[in-house]
Protein backbone atom coordinates (compact mmCIF):
# COMPACT_ATOMS: atom_id res chain seq x y z
CA UNK A 1 0.00 0.00 0.00
CA UNK A 2 1.93 2.91 0.84
CA UNK A 3 5.85 2.50 1.40
CA UNK A 4 5.00 0.62 4.31
CA UNK A 5 2.59 -1.83 2.68
CA UNK A 6 5.24 -3.99 0.51
CA UNK A 7 8.91 -3.79 0.60
CA UNK A 8 9.81 -1.68 -2.41
CA UNK A 9 11.01 -3.83 -4.80
CA UNK A 10 13.39 -2.93 -8.07
CA UNK A 11 14.99 0.65 -8.83
CA UNK A 12 13.57 2.84 -11.18
CA UNK A 13 15.43 6.38 -11.35
CA UNK A 14 15.76 9.25 -14.05
CA UNK A 15 19.19 8.81 -14.44
CA UNK A 16 20.28 12.63 -15.93
CA UNK A 17 18.80 15.37 -16.90
CA UNK A 18 17.01 14.98 -19.82
CA UNK A 19 18.08 11.28 -20.55
CA UNK A 20 15.76 8.12 -20.67
CA UNK A 21 14.18 6.64 -17.62
CA UNK A 22 15.92 3.31 -17.13
CA UNK A 23 13.77 0.24 -16.03
CA UNK A 24 14.03 -0.90 -12.46
CA UNK A 25 17.33 -2.30 -10.84
CA UNK A 26 19.23 -1.05 -13.13
CA UNK A 27 19.62 2.68 -13.32
CA UNK A 28 22.10 4.75 -10.12
CA UNK A 29 21.89 7.95 -9.62
CA UNK A 30 25.30 9.77 -9.55
CA UNK A 31 25.62 13.02 -7.25
CA UNK A 32 27.12 15.32 -10.13
CA UNK A 33 23.96 14.85 -12.13
CA UNK A 34 21.39 17.72 -11.46
CA UNK A 35 20.28 20.45 -13.22
CA UNK A 36 21.50 23.41 -14.38
CA UNK A 37 20.81 26.71 -13.11
CA UNK A 38 20.20 27.89 -16.45
CA UNK A 39 17.50 25.67 -17.29
CA UNK A 40 14.45 27.22 -18.41
CA UNK A 41 10.43 26.62 -17.73
CA UNK A 42 10.92 25.00 -21.09
CA UNK A 43 13.57 22.94 -20.29
CA UNK A 44 11.37 21.49 -17.06
CA UNK A 45 8.21 20.59 -18.75
CA UNK A 46 10.24 18.72 -21.49
CA UNK A 47 11.92 16.79 -18.80
CA UNK A 48 8.87 15.96 -16.77
CA UNK A 49 6.76 15.65 -19.61
CA UNK A 50 9.84 13.24 -21.05
CA UNK A 51 9.68 11.26 -17.56
CA UNK A 52 5.74 10.52 -17.71
CA UNK A 53 6.50 9.52 -21.50
CA UNK A 54 9.06 7.01 -20.58
CA UNK A 55 7.51 5.75 -17.27
CA UNK A 56 4.31 5.56 -17.70
CA UNK A 57 2.71 7.90 -15.33
CA UNK A 58 -0.66 8.97 -16.09
CA UNK A 59 -0.35 12.23 -14.41
CA UNK A 60 2.39 14.32 -12.31
CA UNK A 61 1.59 16.99 -10.13
CA UNK A 62 4.72 18.79 -8.41
CA UNK A 63 5.56 22.24 -6.51
CA UNK A 64 8.98 23.89 -5.39
CA UNK A 65 9.13 25.93 -2.27
CA UNK A 66 11.84 28.31 -1.85
CA UNK A 67 12.53 30.63 1.30
CA UNK A 68 9.16 30.53 2.54
CA UNK A 69 7.44 30.80 -0.86
CA UNK A 70 6.18 28.89 -3.48
CA UNK A 71 8.72 29.53 -6.81
CA UNK A 72 7.08 26.88 -8.76
CA UNK A 73 4.10 24.48 -9.89
CA UNK A 74 3.30 22.02 -12.43
CA UNK A 75 0.43 19.79 -13.43
CA UNK A 76 1.33 17.40 -16.51
CA UNK A 77 -0.66 14.58 -17.81
CA UNK A 78 -4.06 13.36 -17.28
CA UNK A 79 -5.91 12.70 -13.55
CA UNK A 80 -8.39 10.60 -15.23
CA UNK A 81 -8.19 8.19 -17.97
CA UNK A 82 -10.91 7.16 -20.85
CA UNK A 83 -11.42 4.48 -18.12
CA UNK A 84 -13.38 5.56 -15.76
CA UNK A 85 -13.93 8.45 -17.84
CA UNK A 86 -14.25 11.39 -18.67
CA UNK A 87 -10.68 11.64 -19.59
CA UNK A 88 -9.16 15.25 -18.02
CA UNK A 89 -5.62 16.63 -17.90
CA UNK A 90 -3.96 16.67 -14.36
CA UNK A 91 -4.14 20.47 -12.88
CA UNK A 92 -2.48 22.25 -9.76
CA UNK A 93 -6.34 21.99 -8.34
CA UNK A 94 -6.77 18.33 -8.39
CA UNK A 95 -6.99 16.01 -5.32
CA UNK A 96 -4.11 13.47 -5.52
CA UNK A 97 -3.40 10.50 -2.47
CA UNK A 98 -0.35 11.12 -0.56
CA UNK A 99 0.18 7.69 0.68
CA UNK A 100 3.11 7.06 3.48
CA UNK A 101 3.74 10.91 3.40
CA UNK A 102 0.86 11.61 5.63
CA UNK A 103 2.74 9.93 8.80
CA UNK A 104 4.44 13.26 9.06
CA UNK A 105 1.34 14.44 10.32
CA UNK A 106 1.20 11.54 13.13
CA UNK A 107 4.85 12.91 13.88
CA UNK A 108 3.68 16.50 13.90
CA UNK A 109 0.94 15.87 16.28
CA UNK A 110 3.31 13.43 18.89
CA UNK A 111 6.06 16.60 18.92
CA UNK A 112 3.06 18.94 19.69
CA UNK A 113 1.41 16.71 22.66
CA UNK A 114 5.11 16.23 24.02
CA UNK A 115 5.49 20.25 23.72
CA UNK A 116 2.54 20.10 25.72
CA UNK A 117 3.82 17.46 28.36
CA UNK A 118 1.74 15.28 27.90
CA UNK A 119 4.14 12.27 27.54
CA UNK A 120 7.70 12.16 26.49
CA UNK A 121 9.21 10.35 23.63
CA UNK A 122 10.55 7.30 25.85
CA UNK A 123 7.32 6.60 28.00
CA UNK A 124 5.34 3.11 27.18
CA UNK A 125 2.69 3.65 24.91
CA UNK A 126 0.42 0.97 26.61
CA UNK A 127 -1.55 3.71 29.03
CA UNK A 128 -2.99 5.01 26.19
CA UNK A 129 -4.29 2.11 24.41
CA UNK A 130 -7.55 0.18 24.82
CA UNK A 131 -5.23 -3.18 24.57
CA UNK A 132 -2.10 -3.94 25.54
CA UNK A 133 1.06 -3.74 23.34
CA UNK A 134 4.11 -5.79 24.33
CA UNK A 135 6.60 -8.03 22.00
CA UNK A 136 5.55 -11.13 23.38
CA UNK A 137 9.32 -12.41 22.80
CA UNK A 138 10.02 -9.34 25.45
CA UNK A 139 7.48 -8.95 27.65
CA UNK A 140 9.12 -6.52 30.04
CA UNK A 141 10.09 -4.13 27.46
CA UNK A 142 7.89 -1.08 26.90
CA UNK A 143 6.97 -0.10 23.02
CA UNK A 144 7.43 3.44 23.32
CA UNK A 145 6.37 6.83 21.00
CA UNK A 146 10.09 7.06 20.11
CA UNK A 147 9.89 3.29 18.59
CA UNK A 148 6.67 4.25 16.92
CA UNK A 149 7.85 7.21 15.25
CA UNK A 150 11.36 5.26 14.14
CA UNK A 151 9.80 2.23 13.04
CA UNK A 152 11.82 0.17 15.68
CA UNK A 153 9.09 -1.14 18.03
CA UNK A 154 9.49 -4.88 16.52
CA UNK A 155 6.06 -4.80 15.21
CA UNK A 156 6.15 -6.12 11.79
CA UNK A 157 3.78 -5.67 8.74
CA UNK A 158 1.11 -6.88 8.19
CA UNK A 159 0.29 -9.48 4.92
CA UNK A 160 -0.35 -6.88 1.71
CA UNK A 161 -3.36 -9.58 1.13
CA UNK A 162 -5.03 -8.50 4.38
CA UNK A 163 -4.30 -4.82 3.91
CA UNK A 164 -5.88 -5.37 -0.09
CA UNK A 165 -8.71 -6.18 1.97
CA UNK A 166 -9.46 -3.30 4.18
CA UNK A 167 -10.05 -1.38 0.43
CA UNK A 168 -13.28 0.32 -0.08
CA UNK A 169 -14.27 1.77 -2.83
CA UNK A 170 -16.56 4.95 -3.75
CA UNK A 171 -16.77 6.76 -0.61
CA UNK A 172 -15.32 6.61 3.05
CA UNK A 173 -14.89 3.45 4.74
CA UNK A 174 -17.77 2.84 7.26
CA UNK A 175 -15.57 0.78 9.41
CA UNK A 176 -13.39 3.16 11.87
CA UNK A 177 -10.08 3.98 12.36
CA UNK A 178 -10.56 2.38 15.73
CA UNK A 179 -12.16 -0.93 14.80
CA UNK A 180 -9.55 -1.45 12.20
CA UNK A 181 -6.47 -1.02 15.38
CA UNK A 182 -8.56 -3.36 17.57
CA UNK A 183 -9.31 -5.85 14.75
CA UNK A 184 -5.37 -5.72 14.17
CA UNK A 185 -3.85 -5.96 17.96
CA UNK A 186 -6.53 -8.10 19.98
CA UNK A 187 -6.48 -11.71 19.84
CA UNK A 188 -9.36 -12.82 17.62
CA UNK A 189 -9.30 -9.68 15.42
CA UNK A 190 -9.88 -10.31 11.65
CA UNK A 191 -6.53 -8.68 11.00
CA UNK A 192 -4.83 -9.61 13.81
CA UNK A 193 -1.57 -12.29 12.81
CA UNK A 194 0.25 -14.48 15.54
CA UNK A 195 3.41 -13.02 13.42
CA UNK A 196 2.50 -9.11 14.83
CA UNK A 197 5.69 -9.10 16.11
CA UNK A 198 9.55 -10.12 15.13
CA UNK A 199 11.35 -11.59 17.38
CA UNK A 200 14.11 -9.00 17.69
CA UNK A 201 13.82 -7.07 20.77
CA UNK A 202 12.29 -3.34 20.33
CA UNK A 203 14.47 -0.44 19.85
CA UNK A 204 17.17 -2.03 18.33
CA UNK A 205 16.07 -3.15 14.60
CA UNK A 206 13.87 -0.99 12.05
CA UNK A 207 11.01 -2.63 10.36
CA UNK A 208 8.83 0.16 8.65
CA UNK A 209 5.41 -0.34 10.02
CA UNK A 210 1.95 1.32 9.44
CA UNK A 211 0.31 -0.30 12.38
CA UNK A 212 3.31 1.21 14.60
CA UNK A 213 2.40 4.65 13.25
CA UNK A 214 -1.36 3.38 13.59
CA UNK A 215 -0.91 2.81 17.46
CA UNK A 216 0.73 5.97 18.15
CA UNK A 217 -2.18 8.26 16.11
CA UNK A 218 -4.50 6.06 18.53
CA UNK A 219 -3.05 6.61 21.76
CA UNK A 220 -3.20 10.38 20.76
CA UNK A 221 -6.88 9.86 20.12
CA UNK A 222 -7.46 8.30 23.87
CA UNK A 223 -5.30 11.13 25.39
CA UNK A 224 -7.37 14.05 23.31
CA UNK A 225 -10.73 12.68 23.44
CA UNK A 226 -11.28 13.01 19.99
CA UNK A 227 -10.82 11.84 16.86
CA UNK A 228 -7.24 12.16 15.15
CA UNK A 229 -8.64 13.63 11.95
CA UNK A 230 -10.53 16.30 13.88
CA UNK A 231 -7.32 17.16 16.01
CA UNK A 232 -5.07 17.68 13.07
CA UNK A 233 -7.47 19.40 10.87
CA UNK A 234 -7.99 21.84 14.05
CA UNK A 235 -4.20 22.27 15.23
CA UNK A 236 -2.41 22.09 12.06
CA UNK A 237 -4.45 22.04 8.51
CA UNK A 238 -6.46 25.04 9.83
CA UNK A 239 -3.78 27.09 10.96
CA UNK A 240 -1.96 26.17 8.32
CA UNK A 241 -4.65 27.56 6.18
CA UNK A 242 -4.50 24.19 4.64
CA UNK A 243 -7.65 24.64 2.75
CA UNK A 244 -7.66 21.25 0.01
CA UNK A 245 -6.34 18.52 2.37
CA UNK A 246 -8.92 16.03 3.67
CA UNK A 247 -8.16 12.96 5.08
CA UNK A 248 -11.88 11.76 3.94
CA UNK A 249 -13.67 12.28 0.27
CA UNK A 250 -16.75 13.68 1.48
CA UNK A 251 -15.78 16.89 1.50
CA UNK A 252 -14.13 16.87 -1.45
CA UNK A 253 -16.14 17.67 -5.04
CA UNK A 254 -16.19 15.23 -7.58
CA UNK A 255 -14.72 17.77 -10.31
CA UNK A 256 -11.29 18.23 -8.60
CA UNK A 257 -10.63 14.70 -8.00
CA UNK A 258 -8.10 12.21 -9.36
CA UNK A 259 -8.39 8.06 -10.09
CA UNK A 260 -5.57 6.02 -9.24
CA UNK A 261 -3.98 3.42 -11.66
CA UNK A 262 -2.17 0.53 -11.67
CA UNK A 263 0.55 1.14 -14.58
CA UNK A 264 2.24 -2.10 -16.53
CA UNK A 265 4.40 -2.15 -19.07
CA UNK A 266 3.26 -4.54 -21.95
CA UNK A 267 5.62 -6.74 -24.39
CA UNK A 268 5.51 -3.99 -26.72
CA UNK A 269 6.58 -1.43 -24.66
CA UNK A 270 3.66 0.56 -24.55
CA UNK A 271 1.92 0.87 -21.03
CA UNK A 272 -1.63 -0.28 -19.93
CA UNK A 273 -3.70 1.23 -17.13
CA UNK A 274 -5.84 -0.48 -14.77
CA UNK A 275 -7.89 0.68 -12.03
CA UNK A 276 -7.30 -0.48 -8.39
CA UNK A 277 -10.42 -2.59 -8.13
CA UNK A 278 -9.81 -4.27 -11.61
CA UNK A 279 -6.32 -5.15 -10.39
CA UNK A 280 -7.01 -6.74 -7.31
CA UNK A 281 -10.16 -8.12 -7.63
CA UNK A 282 -10.20 -9.06 -11.24
CA UNK A 283 -13.26 -7.37 -12.10
CA UNK A 284 -14.37 -5.62 -15.27
CA UNK A 285 -13.90 -1.86 -15.08
CA UNK A 286 -17.05 -0.01 -14.05
CA UNK A 287 -18.19 3.14 -12.73
CA UNK A 288 -17.30 6.67 -12.39
CA UNK A 289 -14.94 8.87 -11.29
CA UNK A 290 -16.33 8.94 -7.59
CA UNK A 291 -16.82 5.54 -8.06
CA UNK A 292 -13.46 4.65 -8.22
CA UNK A 293 -12.42 6.43 -5.26
CA UNK A 294 -10.13 4.52 -2.92
CA UNK A 295 -10.52 4.99 0.98
CA UNK A 296 -9.75 2.63 3.95
CA UNK A 297 -9.71 2.53 7.58
CA UNK A 298 -6.32 3.17 8.85
CA UNK A 299 -5.90 6.52 7.05
CA UNK A 300 -3.39 8.41 9.40
CA UNK A 301 -0.96 6.11 8.03
CA UNK A 302 -1.81 6.21 4.54
CA UNK A 303 -3.96 8.75 3.07
CA UNK A 304 -4.24 12.21 3.02
CA UNK A 305 -6.42 13.65 -0.31
CA UNK A 306 -4.58 17.23 -1.32
CA UNK A 307 -3.03 19.16 -3.96
CA UNK A 308 0.76 19.30 -4.08
CA UNK A 309 0.67 23.40 -3.60
CA UNK A 310 -1.42 23.05 -0.73
CA UNK A 311 0.66 20.07 0.89
CA UNK A 312 3.53 22.69 0.48
CA UNK A 313 2.03 25.10 3.87
CA UNK A 314 3.62 22.06 5.29
CA UNK A 315 7.07 22.11 3.67
CA UNK A 316 6.98 26.12 4.30
CA UNK A 317 6.33 24.94 7.83
CA UNK A 318 9.29 23.09 8.22
CA UNK A 319 11.51 24.78 6.12
CA UNK A 320 10.60 27.96 8.71
CA UNK A 321 11.52 26.03 11.98
CA UNK A 322 8.31 25.34 12.95
CA UNK A 323 5.95 28.15 12.02
CA UNK A 324 4.01 30.04 8.90
CA UNK A 325 2.34 32.98 8.77
CA UNK A 326 2.08 33.94 12.01
CA UNK A 327 1.31 30.28 13.21
CA UNK A 328 3.84 28.41 15.24
CA UNK A 329 2.70 24.67 14.63
CA UNK A 330 6.39 23.13 16.55
CA UNK A 331 9.00 24.72 18.29
CA UNK A 332 12.19 24.74 16.52
CA UNK A 333 13.78 22.33 19.17
CA UNK A 334 11.02 19.73 17.91
CA UNK A 335 11.98 20.58 14.32
CA UNK A 336 15.64 19.46 15.21
CA UNK A 337 14.86 16.17 16.54
CA UNK A 338 13.06 15.10 14.03
CA UNK A 339 15.75 15.80 11.91
CA UNK A 340 18.44 14.25 13.79
CA UNK A 341 19.94 10.98 12.80
CA UNK A 342 18.23 7.78 15.02
CA UNK A 343 21.51 5.68 13.99
CA UNK A 344 18.91 3.61 11.95
CA UNK A 345 18.39 3.65 8.29
CA UNK A 346 15.77 2.24 5.79
CA UNK A 347 17.01 -0.90 3.49
CA UNK A 348 18.04 1.51 0.83
CA UNK A 349 20.53 3.55 3.19
CA UNK A 350 18.23 6.61 3.57
CA UNK A 351 18.51 7.87 7.01
CA UNK A 352 15.92 7.48 9.31
CA UNK A 353 14.93 10.57 11.73
CA UNK A 354 12.26 11.04 13.93
CA UNK A 355 8.86 10.29 12.22
CA UNK A 356 10.59 11.44 8.84
CA UNK A 357 13.56 9.89 7.08
CA UNK A 358 15.28 10.69 3.62
CA UNK A 359 18.10 10.22 0.98
CA UNK A 360 20.89 11.96 0.46
CA UNK A 361 20.58 14.96 -1.92
CA UNK A 362 21.94 15.07 -5.71
CA UNK A 363 25.35 16.71 -4.09
CA UNK A 364 25.42 14.15 -1.06
CA UNK A 365 23.71 15.91 1.60
CA UNK A 366 20.90 14.93 3.71
CA UNK A 367 17.61 15.85 3.05
CA UNK A 368 14.15 14.68 4.86
CA UNK A 369 10.67 13.94 4.45
CA UNK A 370 9.04 10.88 3.57
CA UNK A 371 8.08 9.43 0.35
CA UNK A 372 4.64 7.15 -0.34
CA UNK A 373 3.37 4.66 -2.20
CA UNK A 374 0.03 2.52 -2.73
CA UNK A 375 -1.35 0.24 -5.61
CA UNK A 376 -2.19 3.15 -7.65
CA UNK A 377 -0.20 6.26 -6.38
CA UNK A 378 3.23 7.54 -5.77
CA UNK A 379 4.37 10.05 -4.16
CA UNK A 380 7.43 12.04 -2.62
CA UNK A 381 7.87 15.03 0.11
CA UNK A 382 11.29 16.16 0.76
CA UNK A 383 13.20 19.37 1.81
CA UNK A 384 16.49 20.53 2.76
CA UNK A 385 16.87 22.32 5.83
CA UNK A 386 20.20 23.99 4.24
CA UNK A 387 19.17 25.39 1.09
CA UNK A 388 15.54 26.54 2.20
CA UNK A 389 14.26 24.41 -0.63
CA UNK A 390 11.47 21.81 -0.78
CA UNK A 391 9.69 19.64 -3.60
CA UNK A 392 6.63 17.79 -3.10
CA UNK A 393 5.63 15.73 -6.77
CA UNK A 394 2.51 13.48 -6.65
CA UNK A 395 1.52 10.73 -9.40
CA UNK A 396 -1.94 8.97 -9.35
CA UNK A 397 -0.38 5.67 -10.56
CA UNK A 398 2.74 3.01 -9.53
CA UNK A 399 3.33 -0.40 -11.09
CA UNK A 400 2.49 -3.61 -9.56
CA UNK A 401 5.99 -3.85 -8.04
CA UNK A 402 5.07 -0.19 -6.35
CA UNK A 403 8.78 0.76 -7.78
CA UNK A 404 7.09 3.83 -9.61
CA UNK A 405 7.98 5.79 -6.54
CA UNK A 406 11.50 5.93 -7.22
CA UNK A 407 11.01 8.24 -10.38
CA UNK A 408 9.05 10.37 -8.59
CA UNK A 409 11.55 10.47 -5.02
CA UNK A 410 14.10 11.29 -8.22
CA UNK A 411 12.31 14.22 -9.78
CA UNK A 412 12.09 16.06 -6.24
CA UNK A 413 15.40 15.42 -5.81
CA UNK A 414 16.61 17.35 -9.38
CA UNK A 415 13.83 19.83 -8.89
CA UNK A 416 15.61 19.88 -5.25
CA UNK A 417 19.23 20.73 -7.18
CA UNK A 418 17.70 22.78 -9.84
CA UNK A 419 15.84 25.25 -7.56
CA UNK A 420 18.93 25.55 -5.34
CA UNK A 421 20.84 27.30 -8.15
CA UNK A 422 18.10 29.11 -9.94
CA UNK A 423 17.49 32.53 -9.05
Amino acid sequence: MNMNRTTWQGLFIVAVWCSVVIPPAIAQVKPDHRLSSSTTRRDLDMFIDQLRGQSGAPGIQAVVVKDGKIVWSGAYGDAVLDVPGPRRPMRDENFNATGSTAKILVAIAVMQLVEKGKFSLDDDINPHLPFRVRNPHWPDTPITWRMLLTHTSSIDEIDPAIYDSTYFYGKDDPETFEDYAKNRFEAGGRYHSPNLYRIGKPGTERIYSNDGIDLAALALENILHESFADYVKREIFSPLKMHDTSYFLAPLPVDRLSVGYVVEREPNGKFSYLLQQTFLEHKPPSGNISDNQISFPEYPAGRIYTTATDYARLLMMFLNKGTLDGSRILSETSVGLMMTPTGFCTPDGWTQGLGIFGPKDLRGRQVWGHAGEDHSCSAAFYFNPETHVGAIAFVNGNYPDFSLVYAVSDLDLHLLSWFENSD
